[in-house]
């Protein structure tokens, strides 16, 4: 450094810094008395002690309370979060409880209305009422052990008998009916059928244990007998015992008389009422939702749901693991309370009362409403409510509390100490490095610094500089011969001048020879087909985000990273600084890079869409001599030359995804570099371009078991030991995908889904309040849609909605403000829930499946962001159509398509929902499977199915937000409908008579020329029809491994039908000549119309280019596609 230099050379001994405390100048008279010169001298220095003093102290001043005024600063910002976390647990328990209680209340709401929807289908009168598949019905809100605390303990049908005549119909119903019911339930629940002793009337215990009899209830009702409870009775005893005689029953009843909504009693001890195994100390109470007895308003309670509840469950995962402890009281005003601990996902029973201990945070005390259970106490019957108080505990304080406060203000002491000792050394250096740091900066650009290393860097300033003193840059002309950098030459030869030559360049070339390098070529497998379907802008964040993090990983293992070509990265050890051990680091970047390249892939699948985490990479290293330079021009760049890249090229291209193909020469750099052990010779020999067959390795090894870093491993180059690489292959046979794996790419999907859609969502939103409108509708219009949706979506009518001319908005996009695109939380997190359980609706086939939706939904946002505008340049001639006259010419151009985010939004919308609870076979054998479904669609069943299914889904109250900000007026709400069955409907390319009418609306669209708004709306009512018919087959138009993909899928399912006596055909006859005339008859016609239409400019190209590419293909290669999908499925 230069202030080492500075120091060993004396520079600064006769600096003022050196001659402090000296009483002498550094010249003297004679006479030993000071001259003027030196009085200065002196006096300055002195002038410079005292600064020195007032510095030091100011110094020492400041660094004392900079030090206290952090601490005390740290320890108010560790009390503020501390109070900010806990305010965080709080708004998250406030939300998932109240949440969680909302849940169990619709879902007994719901159980309670299919009960009243039974009793009035089969005319059936309360109380003669019995639920049939009782025990099965209420399986998924009732608890299967007593450790897990999931739903209730035991769920109860109580029907009301309110007056003797009822009871006495009652009773012989009962008689009839009851234990066979009874005994079902138990046969359902595997125990062995017993009816027991059945008691055939309303009856009371009296008296207590064993002295205990059984008497009819007396005879002023009403009764509330017990009829049917899960879990199952092992008898039929006790069915018909009266539960009226519990008081809080009788109140209860007249509660829900006279509100009809649930009731949650006080806190009980309900042992007695509990199986033995049921038994627990942990507070539990009675909740009581009523069953109408019709759907009238002045309709009786005609029975109970009864079920026992423990508390545990509104506490167990209520916060995510490694959540610090809270404590929560729950209160009623029924003067009961009891106190958990909740720590992360668990939840802790500690005992009745108020329980927390720790006074230091009582004021931090935050009460949460439990809403679901503030009962309508309209009689003034002293029911209860309840809420939960929540208080912090040390631990979670604990945990906010950091070393900080003294790391900081040391720190802070430190550094002004280190300030004090080094400023002289500064004050002296500063004026000259900062004139050669300048000097420095003004020739660098930063453009510069990622394009060259830093040695070529300097050369080409040096050179600069050179040229410019000189005013000659032809080295030639002043040297007649130069030295030629060789490991085995130091010969030189004469070179020809520019008079020899004129096109010889004049500038001396920037080049070195390396003797010892290991070259790294990686290419990213699969990325053709995978770009093929997706956007530029997707295609650009892969492999910035991919090769970004290879670009990390290179700066830390010194690793020199040269180009990318393409989706090939190219990157060198061992120049431009030379190193022995550059195998050995090439070695250990490559791993790194194969590591990395899974995880990134895995994290950008849910921003970039299925398939992204199945891109693999395929790695070849080689290593040699190598020529590197900076070959000028007009684009200069640093490149490499020689054999040693040329033979890497042909290592990664003949290596297999996801594992690190090296060279016979780098295996054996690796041997004497003592990492035998990571090699591993291939098996065949490998045929190379210009090399013939040559013998390679894989840089590999076994797993270890262990995670640990040991010596010899590859993230350490330091150590020596023997450790081994992880393996990275997909050759092997992947395992079977488990149920969890499965629901996380489920919801992966889901996640993707909702980016596709969210969007245009946003865009409905910012279009209303660009039109000064509400972004949604009142409470009466909202009310009056709910009552419209339900019209026009009346299961077996989608065939019939189908229409020639959908009109489209006028509202140009150029209005919209992008700021004005704000959706709510709840919105989101409505739209996701819906799509969550649309994928569950879709059925585990092979091809109609909710992946293929998604894939669907893809390409229809792919086609859609693809719409084009004249004045767009035609990227295959260059040549500018002609110029924008506004953006009227813009909306008319593109059909409205382009203005229309609800449009959009419900082409996508259709996409994901077009086979919703597809069975896998087609409308022919699907209405000899399904008469009832035949019966109530004439024609196309499955896509009406689907229709129905998900209309019926998005009209349930829990995504009344999400309807709203769909459609806002009826308008938008016939629209939305409109779009949904004409593309839904489209997707049934085999039923003739639609078929028909999608042509003949073709012909009548494109065959009339006027340019009004009919004709507009016309085309592009047809133009959506054809969307979604693309994105259906989108595949047949995407990359050859995408469409053979899909057809192995289809393939697949067809069998699949055939194997189970659901085909009568093997799909392998006519498979090969089906496809080929699908090609010629539906998918490359399809390719002409979109191209035609003249919306969607460059990607009707892709799409013929792509169909064509496949058609060819498949006809030279499917007999054999069909004989091995033959042999894989059918055999």
């Amino acid at each position: 450094m230069m202030i080492d230099d500075d120091l060993e050379s004396g520079d600064l001994s006769t600096s003022a810094f050196s001659q402090e405390g000296s009483g002498e100048s550094p010249a003297e008279v004679d006479e030993g008395q000071p001259n003027h010169a030196s009085k200065i001298a002196v006096q300055e220095n002195k002038a410079v002690g005292r600064s020195r003093f007032i510095m030091l102290l100011v110094l020492s001043c400041a660094a004392v309370g900079a030090a206290v005024i952090s601490f005390v600063f740290t320890v108010k910002a560790e009390e503020d979060d501390f109070e900010a976390g806990f305010r965080s647990v709080v708004s998250e328990v406030d939300a998932v409880i109240n949440q969680n209680a909302d849940n169990m209340i619709r879902a007994f709401r719901q159980f309670s209305v299919a009960v009243t929807s039974y009793a009035v289908k089969t005319d059936s009168t309360f109380p003669m009422v019995t639920i049939p598949d009782f025990e099965r019905r209420v399986d998924a809100l009732k608890t299967k052990d007593k450790h897990d605390t999931s739903g209730p303990i035991s769920v109860t049908f109580l029907p009301v008998v309110r007056d003797m005549n009822e009871r006495i119909l009652y009773e012989q119903y009962a008689f009839l009916n009851a234990p066979e019911a009874n005994k079902e339930s138990q046969i359902v629940t595997g125990m062995e059928p017993n009816t027991g002793e059945y008691v055939p009337f309303i009856f009371q215990f009296v008296g207590e244990g064993d002295n205990s009899t059984i008497l009819p209830s007396g005879p002023d009702g009403p009764w509330i007998p017990l009829y049917q409870t899960s879990p199952t009775l092992p008898s039929a005893f006790f069915i018909n015992w009266d539960t009226a005689v519990y008081p809080w029953n009788m109140r209860d009843l007249m509660v829900m008389d006279e509100t009809k909504s649930a009731v949650m009693t006080e806190i009980f001890d309900l042992t007695s009422l509990l199986s033995e195994e049921d038994q627990t100390n942990h507070p539990t109470s009675v909740f009581n939702e009523p069953i109408m007895t019709n759907f009238s308003t002045n309709a009786k309670v005609g029975g109970m749901l009864q079920a026992i509840l423990s508390w545990d469950i509104f506490f167990k995962n209520l916060l995510p693991d490694g959540t610090p402890s809270v404590y929560a009281v729950v209160r009623n005003t029924c003067n009961q309370s009891f106190t958990y601990e909740i720590i992360g996902s668990e939840a802790f029973y500690l005992g009745e009362g108020n329980l927390y201990r720790f006074s230091d945070h009582v004021d931090l005390k935050k009460t949460i409403i439990l809403e679901a259970f503030h009962p309508k106490d309209e009689l003034n019957l002293d029911l209860c409510a309840y809420s939960v108080d929540l208080y912090p505990t040390n631990s979670m304080e604990e945990s906010y509390q950091t070393n900080a406060r003294f790391l900081i203000a040391g720190i802070i002491l430190l550094t002004f100490f280190f300030t004090t000792i080094t400023i002289a050394v500064y004050d002296l250096t500063v004026k000259r490095r900062q004139e050669k740091v300048m000097q420095s900066h003004t020739k660098t650009e930063r453009i510069i610094d990622s394009f060259f290393p830093s040695q070529f860097r300097e050369r080409l300033f040096e050179e600069d500089s050179d040229s410019k003193g000189e005013g000659n840059g032809d080295w030639r002309a002043n040297k007649a011969n130069v030295e030629i950098k060789n490991i085995n030459s130091t010969g030189k030869q004469d070179l020809p001048t520019h008079e020899d030559i004129p096109e010889l360049s004049m500038k001396k070339p920037v080049a070195e020879y390396y003797d010892s390098t290991t070259i790294m070529m990686a290419d990213i497998h699969g990325f053709t087909a995978w770009s093929s379907v997706r956007e530029p802008s997707q295609v650009f964040m892969l492999l910035e985000t991919i090769y970004g993090a290879f670009d990390t990983l290179a700066q830390r293992r010194h690793v020199f990273k040269v180009e990318t070509v393409g989706d090939c990265y190219v990157a060198v050890a061992g120049l431009p600084t030379p190193r022995k051990d550059h195998a050995c680091v090439m070695a250990r970047y490559a791993h790194d890079c194969l590591t990395k390249m899974s995880q990134v892939v895995h994290k950008l699948e849910v921003v970039l869409g299925p398939g992204t985490s199945t891109l693999g990479i395929r790695i070849g290293l080689h290593s040699g001599p190598t020529i590197a330079g900076v070959l000028r021009g007009e684009k200069a760049r640093f490149q490499l030359f020689g054999d040693t890249i040329n033979t890497a090229s042909r290592i990664e291209t003949t290596g297999t995804p996801n594992r690190i193909h090296i060279s016979h020469t780098t295996a054996d750099e690796l041997t004497k570099a003592g990492k035998r052990h990571w090699v591993t010779q291939r098996e065949d020999l490998v045929f190379a371009k210009g090399k013939g067959e040559i013998q390679t390795y894989w840089l590999q090894a076994h797993h270890s078991g262990s995670t640990a870093r040991t010596p010899g491993s590859l993230e350490h180059p330091e150590q020596t030991e023997k450790v081994p690489l992880t393996e990275y292959s997909i050759e092997k046979a992947d395992p079977p995908r488990s149920q969890a794996s499965r629901v996380a790419e489920t919801a992966g999907l889901v996640k993707f889904s909702v980016s596709l859609l969210l969007p245009h969502l946003e865009q409905i939103t910012a279009l209303r309040v660009a039109q000064g409108s509400s972004p949604t509708p009142s409470v009466d219009s909202s009310s009056k849609l709910t009552e419209v949706a339900s019209i026009i979506g009346q299961p077996g009518g989608a065939l019939d909605q189908i229409k020639d001319i959908i009109d489209l908005p006028q509202v140009l996009a150029a209005k919209i403000n992008s700021a004005d695109a704000v959706l709510s939380n709840n919105v989101k997190e409505q739209l996701r829930s819906y799509l969550s359980q649309i994928s569950l609706i879709y059925r585990a086939n092979s091809f109609h499946n909710f992946e293929h939706a998604v894939s669907v939904a893809q390409s229809a946002s792919k086609l859609l962001s693809r719409i084009v505008a004249p004045g767009v340049v035609n990227i295959l001639t260059g040549e500018k159509q002609h110029d924008l006259k506004g953006d009227q010419e813009l909306h008319d151009h593109t059909l409205g398509l382009a203005s229309a985010p609800l449009t959009q939004f419900a082409i996508i919308f259709s996409a994901l929902i077009h086979d919703v609870d597809h069975r896998g076979v087609p409308n022919d054998q699907l209405e000899t499977e399904e008469p009832s479904l035949a019966l109530l669609y004439s024609q196309s069943i499955a896509e009406q199915n689907s229709i129905d299914i998900a209309w019926r889904l998005l009209m349930d109250d829990q995504f009344k937000e999400l309807r709203s900000s769909i459609y806002s007026n009826e308008e938008e709400l016939r629209h939305f409908r409109s779009i949904l069955v004409n593309s839904t409907m489209a997707t049934d390319i085999f039923e003739k008579s639609l078929a028909k009418a999608r042509k003949n609306r073709w012909d009548a669209a494109f065959a009339e020329q006027s340019p009004g708004v009919e004709s507009r709306n016309r085309k592009a009512t047809i133009v959506i029809e054809h969307i979604i018919q693309a994105s259906d087959v989108a595949h047949c138009m995407q990359h050859w491994h995408i469409y053979k993909k899909w057809n192995e899928k289809l393939f697949a399912e067809r069998a699949e039908a055939f194997r189970k006596g659901r085909a009568d055909q093997n799909p392998t006859e006519g498979w090969y000549e089906g496809e080929l005339w699908f090609f010629d008859n539906y998918v490359i016609p399809l390719a002409n119309k979109l191209e035609s239409c003249g919306v969607f400019g460059v990607s009707c190209v892709e799409f013929m280019s792509y169909a064509k590419q496949n058609r060819v293909e498949w006809e030279k290669t499917g007999k054999v596609v069909v004989s091995e999908l033959s042999k894989k499925y059918c055999s």
